[in-house]
Formats: structure tokens, C-alpha cells, sequence
């Protein structure tokens, strides 16, 4: 039996088990690792590497361009005259995957061996030389969650189905980066470089602080929770607002008009520690939770059409917590794969 906690990136873009998964083929292999990433959060740097990079490169090749592509690889590992045990180990991985699997990660596998030997056979000063600026997009699936070091060392973790794009490195003089979803900023202090947050309707600027940021689009309301420091909060239509920490700016989507209130920070911060709080949410509130943090689907058979639950809860599975809620509104509930039906 395989050990998944000694998987690294390589180890996930080639296992078939987790791309049947990646690519949503297969549900018993999405609800076993929905459950594991769940279960090993540990791993979620790692996992989100590999699927980024399978993203990034994956590719859908004929057969015979597939075939080029290992001989090129071969002939440049033994250009190279790299290590026996690694042109062992590597060469099988590509040649025995099934057919609509390696042609999906043909692309990424060969990209990623040539770019190792291109890295190896180039003088490190041509490296640096020819070193630029890029964009980087961080995207975390539903049901996960990830942390990332920015290139001053401001830390971001950032919530399920969320997007954080950033430049390989800051050059001018502000930091910018742009986020569609829900994230938690630990920001560096560097008065001489605002740090800048960039959203659909809102533009966040800081100098050191911590604060979370939601800013789903499906969302009626942005909001931006203050922890430490002080931010000021900018609308595309010049509204201007301060906030101290416990102050929160939400930004109301149908008429864009922006206001301060108090916060509770677990309900706006608790998703760090995987805890959710529900007050009075309806069941659409309910069911988008799910969503996200479980990529379950919730629907609602029953006769109790609205209702609306009350409930903090730490580290709860997604059946523990329908389970609560059921057993609150005398209802009951069925699972078939990833969908949970409340009769």
C-alpha cells in the first residue's frame, strides 16, 4: 500500500489515483483524496505545487508526438551522462502511465526533466543574467487551503477556491498583488514600499498588519477584517475609509456603498484554524460553506425549505457537521459520492 505522506510533487502528477481526481474521472477517487488532503494538511504546500503544476503544463499530445518528446529526453539525459539510477527511475514513470493519462502529463513531465537539465547545463551566471520578473497565480481548490511565502516575506494563507496573483519579486516602489476569493495577509513592515491588495471592487493599502480579506465574486459583500496595524480601504468610486483593529470594512455589491462595524474574529478569521460559526445562516449560506470547504454539494429535499442554524464548530468533517444540523431541524440526510441530500 502506498504511503502518501512521502509523496512530493513528482509523486502526485503522476500517481493515477490523484489525477482521476485532478481532472474529476473518477468519484471514488474524489472522495478519498477530498478526505485525505482534509485529513493531512500538512501536505497542502506540496499538493498545490503539483497542482499547479499540472495546470500549468498539462497538454493533450498524439502518440507519436509523445514519443518524439521521450527520445528528446533521452538523448539529452545522456548527453548529460546524468546519474544511471535517475534515467532508471524517471524514464519508466512517463512510459507506463495508461494512454489518457500520460498524454495529459506528457507535456509537464518532459517540460519539467528538461528544464531540471537545461538548470544543470547552464553557467549560474547566465541564470541571473537572464533572470526577469514574472506573475505568479497561486489558485487553491475547494476543500483546501494554502500558505504562501511572498518575495518580501509576507505570509498569506489563502482560502479554499481562491486566487492570489504576485510578482516573482517587487521592484517598484509599492507591493501589489491581486486577490479573487478569501485570504489572511501577515504583511511585512517596510514604510518605504506600501503593500497593496488589489480586488474586483476594492483596492487595500497597508504598511505592516495583519488582516483577512474576503472578496468572493459570488458574494454579495467584500469584507476586510482588521487584526493589527491599520489598513485604509479604497472603492473604485473614491470611497475612503481607515480601519483600526476589531473594525471591519464590508462593501455591499448592489449599490457599492462601503461602512465600518465590529467583527467576530472567529467568524471572519476561524478558517485558519478550521473553525466555522454559523449565526442565523440560511440554508444557501449553509450550502456554500460546503462547497467550499468540503467540496461537497448540499441540497435540500426536505420539507423545511427555510430554516436557519446557529453553531460554532472546530475541525468538524463534512458528515460530522450535517449531522449537527440535521439533528437541530429533525431532519435526516443521505450521501451519494460528494453530494449530501437532506430529506
Amino acid at each position: 500500500m502506498k504511503d502518501y505522506l512521502l509523496y512530493h510533487v513528482v509523486d502526485f502528477i503522476t500517481d493515477e489515483s490523484y489525477l482521476r481526481y485532478y481532472y474529476r474521472d473518477n468519484e471514488e477517487d474524489i472522495r478519498f483524496w477530498s478526505e485525505w488532503i482534509i485529513l493531512h494538511p500538512e501536505k497542502l504546500d506540496i499538493i498545490i505545487s503539483a497542482n499547479n503544476y499540472i495546470d500549468a503544463f498539462s497538454v493533450r499530445i498524439s502518440e507519436s508526438e509523445f514519443q518524439k518528446e521521450q527520445q528528446r529526453l533521452a538523448y539529452a539525459l545522456n548527453a548529460l551522462s546524468l546519474d544511471s539510477d535517475l534515467c532508471h527511475n524517471e524514464e519508466p514513470d512517463i512510459a507506463v502511465k495508461p494512454r489518457k493519462f500520460r498524454r495529459r502529463i506528457a507535456g509537464a513531465l518532459v517540460f519539467a526533466a528538461i528544464g531540471a537539465i537545461v538548470y544543470i547545463a547552464l553557467p549560474k551566471s547566465a541564470s541571473l543574467e537572464s533572470e526577469k520578473v514574472t506573475m505568479i497565480e497561486k489558485y487553491v481548490p475547494k476543500g483546501q487551503f494554502a500558505k504562501i511565502t511572498l518575495p518580501d516575506s509576507s505570509v498569506v494563507e489563502l482560502n479554499a477556491d481562491s486566487k492570489l496573483t504576485y510578482p516573482s519579486k517587487f521592484t517598484d516602489s509599492s507591493r501589489e498583488v491581486q486577490l479573487t476569493g478569501e485570504a489572511f495577509f501577515n504583511v511585512q513592515q517596510d514604510p518605504q514600499h506600501p503593500f497593496h491588495v488589489i480586488t474586483k471592487n476594492l483596492t487595500i493599502t497597508v504598511l505592516g498588519t495583519s488582516f483577512n480579506l474576503q472578496c468572493y465574486p459570488d458574494k454579495g459583500q467584500a469584507k476586510v477584517a482588521l487584526v493589527t496595524g491599520k489598513v485604509g480601504v479604497n472603492t473604485e468610486d473614491k470611497q475612503t475609509i481607515e480601519l483600526t483593529p476589531s473594525e471591519m470594512g464590508v462593501l455591499n455589491m448592489s449599490d457599492l456603498s462601503l461602512r465600518k462595524k465590529k467583527f467576530d474574529i472567529n467568524e471572519e478569521t476561524g478558517w485558519r484554524q478550521g473553525i466555522v460559526v454559523f449565526k442565523n445562516a440560511d440554508f444557501k449560506e449553509i450550502a456554500d460553506r460546503f462547497d467550499k470547504m468540503y467540496n461537497i454539494r448540499l441540497i435540500n429535499l426536505s420539507h423545511k425549505k427555510e430554516f436557519r442554524f446557529n453553531g460554532s464548530f472546530t475541525r468538524i468533517s463534512a458528515q460530522e457537521l450535517v449531522k449537527s444540523i440535521c439533528l437541530s431541524k429533525q431532519l435526516s440526510f443521505t450521501t451519494n459520492g460528494n453530494v449530501i441530500t437532506i430529506h
